[in-house]
């Protein structure tokens, strides 16, 4: 399901607040950090698949405007800009899994998975980190996102040593990568993008993937997809 490019406006509902002011407080803390040191470029070249991860794609159609949006901002840093078929959102990475049996990882996504409720994601606004340019991901229910990272934790770690990542109640798609430290276009377009909307989509299934830095296709490996729950019609 898509919208079309928009401005957000005050009339989203509360259940969106917890996410608008968990995603204000991460861009202020990452522009405190900005102030206070330079941003962090990817030097590395694509490949090899060195992350275990998993991952819920954004479709094309939306990932062409995002690109169209953020172009501007690749261009003048010479940084990386995602190819439209490689924007995501990351979901839970399991580096520290990967000694996991794979029949016993990919049971437990499936159930986690299968048992989430439906969720659609919104795209709304643009920002920046030390390392990227990124899009909100607002979904919808707000929980939705960080119980399934929560349930597949539980799963993996029943004994409770491992704590939910930074950002777990948050989800976003990185958009550009910096490829150097000289991103005032990158700001700039933040500003100007930060509350146009990209499009909706509904989470239909999540993949588990090797992977490199930016997901590009050539180190890119799916090892496993999981259908997600949908909406009813």
């Amino acid at each position: 399901m898509a919208s079309s490019v928009g401005r957000v406006t005050g009339a989203r509902t509360g259940r969106d607040i917890p996410q608008r002011a968990r995603f204000g407080a991460l861009r202020a803390a990452e522009s405190w950090r900005l102030r206070r040191g330079p941003a962090i470029p990817w030097r590395a070249d694509e490949g090899p698949r060195a992350f275990l991860t998993t991952v819920v794609r954004v479709p094309e159609t939306m990932g062409d405007r995002l690109r169209e949006a953020a172009r501007p901002a690749a261009e003048a840093g010479g940084h990386h800009l995602y190819p439209a078929a490689s924007l995501h959102v990351t979901l839970i990475n399991l580096d520290r899994h990967a000694d996991v049996r794979m029949a016993r990882l990919e049971q437990a996504l499936a159930d986690c998975v299968a048992a989430a409720p439906p969720v659609v994601f919104d795209l709304c606004g643009l920002a920046v980190a030390r390392s990227t340019l990124y899009v909100q991901a607002y979904a919808r229910p707000g929980r939705a996102v960080p119980s399934l990272r929560a349930s597949i934790l539980r799963r993996l770690d029943p004994a409770g040593r491992e704590s939910p990542p930074m950002g777990a109640g948050l989800a976003f798609s990185n958009v550009v990568r910096f490829r150097s430290t000289d991103i005032a276009a990158a700001r700039e377009v933040a500003r100007a993008r930060r509350a146009d909307r990209f499009g909706s989509f509904s989470l239909e299934a999540v993949e588990l993937v090797r992977t490199d830095k930016v997901m590009s296709a050539a180190g890119t490996e799916i090892l496993a997809v999981f259908p997600a729950r949908r909406r009813p019609r």
